[in-house]
């Protein structure tokens, strides 16, 4: 029997599968030239200690079975997140190997696809 945490959305993301629906982590904005400013390269340390409060709402051991309406919404928060800084040319994921390292692999398991 399946697992009633997961929905399996099309996109693999396992966050994706926390927060229910289609992809959570799609940005909107399509690699390649832009003319104009180019934003900070850096993500805010406030910005880390909200995704580091958010992880710890997803530890594995604290995501109910049934999918809370907390779990759901930090899941939802972090993908928002992750989102905004893409649409700044900021890569949560890589930008955390060098700032923070021990949010990566938390981040890894949640926004790695999984291949079948």
């Amino acid at each position: 029997m399946p697992d009633s945490r997961m929905r399996d959305p099309s996109c693999g993301h396992p966050l994706c599968n926390l927060v229910g629906g289609s992809c959570s982590l799609v940005s909107g904005v399509s690699r390649g030239c832009r003319t104009g400013f180019y934003p900070a390269r850096t993500i805010e340390p406030a910005v880390y200690d909200e995704i580091r409060t958010l992880l710890a709402a997803l530890a594995p051991e604290r995501i109910d079975a049934d999918l809370s309406p907390q779990t759901r919404e930090a899941a939802a928060r972090l993908a928002a997140i992750i989102r905004r800084e893409a649409r700044d040319e900021r890569n949560v994921l890589v930008l955390a190997r060098d700032d923070e390292p021990e949010l990566v692999p938390r981040l890894e398991q949640l926004c790695r696809r999984r291949r079948p």
